[in-house]
This record gives structure tokens, sequence and C-alpha cells, in this order.
């Protein structure tokens, strides 16, 4: 097991990026996915001459999945924002939020790794500055940052845009290299030294356990933030490694060769106390773990980290991961440190200083990243891994693929235009049925825990928004269920003269097998941007769980159309109120309510829940804080009947005014059912 010994800049870099709260996940659990079973979102760097080529046009791109031409419906070109003052910036107040926000397609994510186990303190002085000018003046408004050493656990590590606190650590706390400490106070290595003394025919072992260890721990980090990252989101995320190289020991018969003070590999080892009894598993003369040297002494002796270098950057590709490896000490004559062991000939130096750098090329040239070696530059070379990634395209098709068999798919894009050569995404995993489940099953157990604070997740720069009610009624006499669907176009959007005509919605209900369950269409008026539809139109659906597709298009200009996903949860237990769709009104709606899909209101609107419901009862509404705790704020309940007299609907109303910025819910109970809406007041 890795021990997790977390150096103080680390430790405070996370309680401070962390805000006190457990990662949601841990990177050996299932990826997340987007909902819509075959919707695949591709990240395109353009380049022409070594100059990023801006204009590229979606007739000119050729997208092929496991050599299948595959059809593109979305296409966008992204710049990314310079970077600006940190009190601009929006940063997550939470550590769901931050995986949020580190989901959207349009910002950039970057990891940095600071390989404690190969920094010399002379390499962790030189990257101070380097690093802290990187947080506060090269990285964007948008950019999300994370920190991580090899003594962490990928699951550790939060995303977030303020980056004074880290800078300001990086500024004080600049001694994390540990490579060439005298006094380390490593347990592990402490028990090598004591089992192998550095004198006769132990000479030269612990200090060969201590290396291949420390080189084994930073490359299962590493492997362990690759499987994260993966997680996290579909586009690239960008890995700063901070470091001076690796090795990559193969195996080595001779340190595996038992010694003459020690057990036959495999075996205990056997000897006399003191008081003449026969012991195993501890030297009798120094009382140090014998029998758990010998083990790790095996199993560092038959590793293969050059095999796993390969292999890292086979599933960096996989995971859309792309390394940027920085040798810490610059321009560097000599590899090994000054002491305190005395360095070897002036050859194997070399020797061994080419092979880590050429370990950092490789690690980078594999996973289209950049390296960064032999030069004293660190500023220009970190302003040029940031500009490489400033302007990006992202495409989207839904694969002609459909089975849900979990294998990894190839991903081929080309570019018609000559001289321009392109990097993307080379491949994913796809889907299982299971997979298309696993995700709601995670979020049923969350919301059956222990209560936590009301926390509204939004992404404040979609430009289309997609939210799902559905309603399985308790007097219905059956398990059927009946779904709507409310779309929204962004303000800014509608606004747009492609929209100025108004648009089509065509709507699809995918279910875990990858067929469509149910289809309909719906015009969205020029002057409200927004719908709301029953899914099917006059039928029902089974409890199950689901992905809703949306599919809008301009009437004015037959363009690319915009999608989104959102998963659709239709529960199996009958209930006197179906899930609240949501209303506002305020100066941009006029004297009128407009549903809408964007959890976000000012304090000159008023909020407005609709809810399905049955029986007679009276149904009752209060305002609750972030905690869950009731607030005087008044709620005014009624109820109508809808055009078509099939549904009652609980119509509950509410001024924001007295509320200051946050998030809040509103409570609404009828008999034995009980639904919360949640929404966000913005300044």
């Amino acid at each position: 097991m890795r021990a997790r010994l977390i150096p103080l800049v680390v430790c405070a870099a996370c309680a401070a990026l962390a805000a006190q709260e457990p990662a949601p996940r841990t990177s050996d659990t299932p990826p997340t996915f987007r909902a819509g079973a075959n919707y695949v979102r591709v990240d395109m760097y353009a380049m022409r001459d070594g100059e990023v080529v801006e204009d590229i046009r979606p007739d000119e791109i050729q997208l092929l999945e496991d050599g299948a031409r595959q059809t593109i419906e979305t296409f966008e070109h992204v710049r990314v924002l310079p970077a600006g003052p940190q009190e601009s910036r929006i940063e997550p107040n939470t550590v769901v939020e931050s995986r949020q926000m580190a989901a959207e397609a349009r910002a950039r994510v970057f990891v940095i790794f600071l390989d404690t186990y190969h920094t010399q303190i002379e390499g962790s002085s030189m990257m101070r500055l380097p690093l802290v000018r990187f947080l506060d003046r090269v990285l964007g408004q948008d950019d999300l940052v994370a920190l991580m050493t090899p003594e962490m656990a990928a699951s550790d590590i939060t995303f977030g845009r303020k980056t004074t606190i880290i800078s300001n650590i990086m500024q004080e706390q600049w001694t994390w290299g540990r490579r060439g400490r005298l006094h380390d106070n490593d347990p592990n290595e402490n028990l090598y030294e004591a089992c192998f003394p550095d004198a006769g025919d132990t000479a030269g072992i612990a200090a060969e356990m201590k290396a291949r260890r420390r080189e084994t721990l930073t490359l299962d980090a590493l492997q362990d933030l690759t499987v994260h990252l993966r997680g996290v989101r579909e586009e690239r995320k960008a890995v700063i490694t901070v470091t001076e190289g690796w090795r990559l020991f193969t195996e080595n018969p001779a340190l595996a060769r038992a010694t003459r003070n020690q057990a036959v590999p495999g075996r205990p080892w056997v000897g006399i106390d003191p008081d003449g009894r026969v012991t195993t598993g501890r030297s009798p003369a120094t009382g140090v773990d014998l029998a758990q040297c010998d083990a790790d002494r095996l199993a560092v002796a038959l590793m293969n980290n050059d095999r796993r270098i390969r292999d890292l950057t086979e599933d960096a590709n996989r995971a859309n991961v792309s390394f940027y490896p920085i040798y810490a000490r610059g321009l560097a004559v000599f590899d090994s440190p000054i002491g305190p062991d005395p360095p070897p000939d002036l050859a194997t130096d070399r020797a061994n200083l080419t092979a880590r750098q050429s370990g950092l090329r490789e690690l980078a040239e594999n996973t289209d990243g950049l390296a960064v070696v032999n030069t004293n530059d660190i500023d220009g070379a970190l302003r040029r891994i940031v500009a490489d990634l400033s302007s990006y395209y992202l495409l989207g098709y839904y694969s002609t693929n459909t089975q849900l068999d979990g294998r990894f798919r190839n991903i081929t894009v080309r570019v018609t235009r000559p001289g321009v050569q392109v990097r993307a995404r080379r491949g994913y995993r796809g889907l299982t049925a299971e997979d298309l489940v696993a995700a709601t099953e995670a979020e049923r157990a969350t919301a059956e825990a222990a209560p936590a604070p009301i926390e509204v997740v939004v992404n404040p720069r979609a430009q289309f928004r997609i939210r799902t009610s559905a309603w399985m009624p308790a007097d219905g006499g059956g398990d059927d269920a009946s779904v709507w669907v409310v779309g929204e176009l962004d303000y800014a959007t509608r606004k747009d003269l492609a929209w100025s005509a108004g648009a089509t919605a065509d709507i699809v209900v995918v279910a875990a097998s990858g067929a469509d369950v149910a289809t309909t269409s719906v015009d969205i008026a020029a002057a409200e941007g927004t719908f709301a539809v029953r899914v099917p139109d006059e039928a029902v659906i089974a409890p199950g769980e689901y992905a809703v597709r949306v599919r809008v298009q301009a009437t004015a200009e037959p363009g690319l159309p915009m999608t989104d996903t959102a998963r659709l949860i239709v529960g199996d237990q009958p209930s006197s109120l179906g899930e609240p769709i949501m209303w506002r009104r305020g100066p941009s709606t006029g004297p009128r309510h407009l549903v809408t899909a964007d959890p976000r209101f000012q304090r000159s609107e008023r909020i407005r829940l609709e809810l399905a419901a049955s029986g007679a009862g009276t149904a009752t509404a209060q305002m609750l804080d972030r905690l869950g705790k009731p607030m005087q704020v008044p709620v005014q309940v009624s109820e109508r009947v809808d055009a078509s007299g099939a549904f009652r609907w609980i119509v509950v109303d509410a001024i924001l005014a007295p509320l200051a910025a946050g998030d809040y819910a509103i409570e609404v109970t009828l008999e034995e059912g009980r639904q919360v809406g949640t929404f966000r007041l913005v300044p």
C-alpha cells in the first residue's frame, strides 16, 4: 500500500482547495459519462507552420470512429479568455461544484503534479517563481487547476479558479523536493536501511530499493490520476509534471537473490533470539522486520517501469490526458545530487541524466504534450503550454455504433485543408448498460444518506439547457408515469440574429439499451426561447432510467443544431405530487410567467413551481435556506387544471426580493407526497 506522507505544502493546498469536504467519488469507481447513449464529444486542435488555425469550417473536417465515417452534429470554436483579476473569477464553493465546472467543455483543466520523490530542493526552489507566475498571470479566468503529489490519492484533488492560495503556498513552502534529502524520515526507507546496512554483501541494496520504490510510487500516482481524470470529463486534461525524471528501472535478478544475512526468497527469515528460542520474521540483533524487507526486496527487484511508462501513455491517450513534463532544474549538467551519498562516475551519471530526460520526452510525445527539458526559460515554456491549448474546436456526433459493449473505440480526425495538422481525442470507451444506471444508483445512495446542504449545480456558460419532470400518480391504478421536458435557450443566444425567427426542438427519450422510447417535436417561439412539452404526448413511460436528448434547430439558419442531454429517473413509487416545473416572471418576461430550465434567478424576479397532483388534499409550501431550515418568507399556494382537464396542478409562487444571493429551495407537501425545487439567487 502506498504511504501517504503528505508534505506541508500539499496539506495546506488540499485544505484550501477541498474546503473541508470529502471528494464525492474515488478514482477506482466507474468513470462518469455524459447522458445520451451514443453522443460523443471531441476536442480538436488545428495548427499550420506552428500557428493556430482559427477558421476551420465543419465541411473541412473528416471524423471517423473505428474507420467508419461519422456525421458532425455540433461544432464550436472555443477561444480561451486571457488571465484576469482574481476577484473576477467565479470560485466553486464545494467539491461537487468544482467537478461540475471541470466537466465544462469550454474550460481548460490543469493538474500541477509535484514529483516530490524525484525533485531536489534546488529544483523545487527554481520552480517556485515560474509556477507562481503561471498560476497568477498565465491561467485564464475560466481555467481550473488542481495540485497533486505522489503522496496523495487522485480523489483528494479539487479544482479551483482562484489560484492566490496555491501561489502563496508555493512561494512560502518551496522546499517540497525530497530527492537527496539527508533525513527524510520515511518509515519504509528507514526499515530498508536497518535491514540492509550499507556494507559488505548488503552494500547498495537499501539505496536501490528506495529508488525503485519511489519510482513505483510516482508512476502509481500518475496512473491513479489518469484514471481519475478520465471520469472528470471527456475533453482534454493537461498534467504539468514537475520532476527530474525517472530511471525507469527494469528487472534486476541480482537484487532478487538472497544475501548472506537474509532469507531465501519467498521464505521467512529464521534465527535464534537472545534467550535461545527460535524466532522468525525479526532479527534478534536489531528487532527489524526482516520478512517485510525480504518481501519488498523481491517486489521491487521484479518490477519493470520501462513497460509501465508505455502502459501509462496508452491509458492517458484513452483518457484524453496530455502530459507536459518540466525538468525542474532547467539546464542541468549532472544527474546525481552532491550528497549525502557519493555520486557515480561521470559516464554513469551522464547516462542516468539522459535516461531521465528521455523518459520525459517519451511521456510528452506519446500523449500529445510538450517536454520542457534542457532550458532555463521555464516561464516561456509554461506560457507556450497554455498557448498550446488556447484555441480549439469542439465537435459532437452521435456514434453509428449503438452497441453497449464497453469496448474502446478509436477516433480519427482529419482536415482537408492543405498544410493543416490536427490533434484530437484519440478514442473513448463505449458505455455498457450497467454504466447507464451506475451514476443514478450512486445519486440514490447519496440521497438516502444523511441530509446535505442544498446545492444547485448549474453551468453558467451553457447556451441551451433542459430539465425533466416525472410523475407516477398515486391514484392512477398503474405503474406508468408521465414525463415533461423543459428546454430554454440562453438569453444572449436567443437575441442572436440566427435565432430571431424561433427554432424547432426534436426530443428523444432513450432507454439504457440505446433504443428510442419516445420522440416528439415542438416549436420554440422567437419571443420566448423556451418550451415545456409532455413526452410522449398522451402515452406514459414505465419506471426506469433514461436519457433525454434534445436537438434544437434555428428556423432562420439551418446550420449545425444545438444539442443537450439530461438523465431522467422515473421512480417506481406512486406519489401525490410530481416533480416541479419551474417558471419565472420579471423584467425580462414582462407581465407573464415563462417556463424555465435555468435555476438561477434575480431578486427582481418571482419564482413559480407547478407540480402535477392527485388527491383532494390541500397542499402546503415553505421556503428553505441552504441548510434545509424553514424561512419566514411568504409562499403562496394555489391550484389550476390544465386545458386538457387531465391534470391538476399545484401552483406555488414566491417573491425573491427578501432573499440574499445563495442557494434555496421550496418544499411542497400534499398528503404523503413531498417535492423540493431548488434554485439559486444571483446578484
